[in-house]
């Protein structure tokens, strides 16, 4: 309160006086800020088992009880106390947390409970997933739940195949979107494709982002938790994005920014675009930025369409006019809109090569393919070498 500081950059600095969240039932009476630290979609169901081995009806946990368990293992700068105590430590064997994983998603007992709640418990997102640390040699520890690394270890988070909605190769695949991405001047945090030493098709990591090199922790925001709207419902379009990004980061460049985001999902055909895809990051000072992009690959969508519509338009209707029409209202140039929309078009046309070189199976990138010549057909009369 004597910082001046708020947590979410549309609601007023925090004062003594009660600031009621917007939309309660949505997150349980939390705002939306807080709510971004709750256990979602993987992290719950690693709840849920574990209350279930302790005796406990996961149905009487409350919001705050969730909280509570995530202490400080949660994403951003926010903790929680007290915190459940977790003292996991030592070498990460990916390969065997995999196949620990299935065993879980299956509905089967497995003996990696507690270390897959540790590491993983307080994420986000349907896809299993991990927070270790890694060094430049590829050695993987867990990152425990205080914000000290080893000397020459950074935080990473390293994400498994969920086997009921992925392509079998689903890292190969998101390391080369995130290739394509960069190709396309879009804002990716570091990624590697760690491989397996059992011969799978190996594990898409990316560095944190709301980690720095000494462990400081950043706050980060999505768009859902900043409006405090459900992300499983379309609310907001691109145009909106695009008047928020103004608004909290003062900045024309974050406009162009989102255009940038906003073609390359199109014409890449990633529709898992929702709000919650979408976030921000707060510096020391107060100063906001657009976070990176994160989560991209192919993705179908809600009903085929993007969760975030373009001039009210969400799927295969969406066309270069359109964009460039929304593009204009929010300031930028034909000459600057198109030169995005083509400098996207060469990367996502180069999507085979990108596969090529983290071994995408033939089948997966006929897939995708067929997806990304549609759109690229559309928008500009292009497509796949």
């Amino acid at each position: 309160m004597a910082s001046g500081l708020t947590l979410n950059p549309i609601l007023p600095a925090p004062t003594r006086g009660l600031i009621r969240p917007k939309s309660p039932a949505h997150f349980d009476g939390l705002h939306g800020f807080l709510a971004d630290s709750l256990p979602d979609a993987w992290g719950a169901l690693l709840l849920k088992r574990r209350a279930e081995k302790e005796g406990v009806a996961y149905s009487s946990l409350t919001v705050l009880d969730k909280l509570a368990i995530v202490g400080k293992r949660s994403a951003g700068a926010l903790t929680y106390e007290p915190e459940t105590a977790y003292a996991r430590a030592g070498a990460v064997d990916l390969d065997a947390l995999s196949r620990e994983v299935d065993r879980l998603v299956s509905g089967q007992e497995t003996a990696a409970l507690d270390e897959l709640q540790q590491l993983g418990g307080a994420s986000g997102g349907a896809r299993p997933k991990v927070l270790v640390a890694l060094n430049a040699e590829g050695s993987l520890i867990a990152a425990g739940s205080g914000d000290r690394l080893p000397p020459g270890y950074e935080a990473w988070l390293v994400k498994f195949q969920s086997r009921t909605r992925d392509f079998e190769d689903i890292g190969p695949l998101e390391a080369a979107y995130a290739d394509m991405a960069r190709e396309a001047g879009i804002d990716v945090s570091t990624t590697r494709l760690i491989p397996s030493a059992a011969g799978g098709p190996g594990y898409f990591a990316t560095k944190r982002f709301d980690r720095l090199p000494n462990g400081a922790r950043r706050h980060f925001i999505s768009v859902a938790g900043m409006l405090d709207t459900d992300w499983e419902v379309p609310t907001i379009d691109y145009n909106e994005l695009m008047k928020l990004a103004r608004h909290v980061t003062k900045s024309h460049d974050t406009v162009e920014r989102v255009f940038k985001r906003m073609s390359f999902n199109v014409l890449a055909h990633n529709r898992d675009d929702h709000t919650k895809q979408h976030g921000f990051l707060m510096s020391e000072r107060g100063e906001w930025a657009l976070a990176p992009a994160y989560d991209l690959t192919h993705s179908i969508g809600p009903g085929g369409e993007h969760y975030l519509a373009v001039k009210g338009h969400g799927g295969d209707d969406i066309t270069a006019a359109m964009m460039t029409r929304l593009g204009e209202e929010h300031g930028l140039s034909k000459a600057l809109i198109h030169a995005i929309i083509e400098r996207t078009a060469d990367a996502v046309s180069r999507f085979a090569e990108f596969a090529g070189s983290y071994g995408v199976s033939k089948a997966t990138t006929l897939q995708v393919r067929r997806s990304l010549n549609a759109s690229l057909a559309r928008i500009c009369g292009r497509a796949v070498r």
